[in-house]
């Protein structure tokens, strides 16, 4: 063997011994990022260096909160792989990309509260994973739930199979742009529903602008049956609901609307004989109150919500929209 080869084969096999010798280490530094957490306690599984590609995997991440009651995670996540960003390197610039692999986040009741992260510092959290500054963010088949176990019927809402792509978030592409981020999520809803989202965003100011438009289409009302009837007292026979919004904020001040449109909607069920007296006038108030409202030619309500104000307080005003 030439003294060139030996050469190359002793690189290769100290960036190998290197390349687990690190992956310990990472994992230690990785949990203990995770260990100042008020609250909560997560933890990592395992953690790999593949530093050919610039890169580690964090294998498998739960963070549960600490009550002794629930221990279903707050987040969870397969595994989040962080890489640097090499088109971005080309350009000059040092940044990283991240990937989530089927995450959940589930928001669920515990006692009188909603978990939901309390007062932690989540994004000093990431950063401490992450020492590269973002510039592109992903997310693969990702959940987020509302779940409560305590009411009666229980009650399990979700957005299911999030795909989801945030670009040029450190602005690498040096646009002039005065939004040049650009951020897209389409997923499913409880109830078949398709939600779509679209934001440009300038993340580098300290209150970043944006602007951002939803459209929920097809969400089958049947669904929220377990939800209406745990909190509302009544049921969704039949219906469903599309919702449109887009929101603008500059310089801390933001104004939008949301638009809900409910077609198809009936509530009233009175032939249940096991449902109790006033059970049954809640469910009249309610299909009454929809009857006001409903566009007979179109067999639909629809409701139109401007809002306004700004990082300080707000102002919400009702303009019912027939149509």
């Amino acid at each position: 063997m030439s003294r060139f080869w030996k050469i190359v084969l002793g690189i290769v096999l100290f960036l190998v011994i290197l390349n687990f010798a690190l992956e310990p280490v990472a994992l230690y530094y990785a949990n203990k990022a995770l260990g100042n957490l008020k609250g909560y306690k997560g933890h990592i599984e395992d953690v790999d260096i593949h530093l050919y590609r610039g890169a580690y995997r964090i294998d498998s991440m739960d963070i549960v909160k600490v009550d002794g009651e629930n221990q279903m995670p707050f987040f969870s996540t397969a595994a989040i792989d962080i890489s640097i960003q090499w088109s971005a390197l080309f350009k000059g610039s040092i940044v990283g990309e991240i990937i989530l692999e089927s995450p959940r986040l589930n928001f669920m009741v515990v006692g009188e509260s909603v978990q939901a992260g309390g007062d932690n510092d989540w994004v000093q959290t990431v950063k401490d994973l992450i020492p590269l500054q973002i510039n592109r963010f992903q997310i693969m088949n990702g959940e987020v739930h509302y779940i409560d176990n305590t009411s009666q019927p229980q009650v399990d809402l979700g957005v299911f199979n999030i795909q989801a792509l945030a670009t040029n978030l450190g602005n690498v592409n040096e646009s002039n742009e005065l939004l040049p981020s650009r951020v897209i999520l389409d997923a499913g809803t409880s109830g078949s529903g398709k939600l779509n989202c679209e934001m440009a965003i300038n993340p580098l100011k300290q209150t970043p602008d944006f602007d951002l438009s939803v459209q929920l289409d097809h969400m089958d009302l049947t669904y929220l049956k377990d939800f209406t009837e745990a909190y509302a007292y009544f049921n969704f026979k039949e219906g469903q609901m599309y919702l449109s919004s887009e929101v603008a904020m500059k310089n801390g001040e933001y104004e939008g609307y949301v638009k809900p449109i409910l077609k198809g909607v009936r509530v009233i069920d009175l032939k249940n004989k096991e449902t109790s007296f006033w059970r049954k006038v809640w469910e009249v108030v309610v299909g009454t109150v929809l009857e006001l409202f409903e566009n007979q030619k179109k067999d639909q309500f629809a409701t139109k919500v401007p809002f306004s104000g700004n990082t300080r307080d707000s102002k919400v005003g009702l303009l019912p929209t027939i149509g």
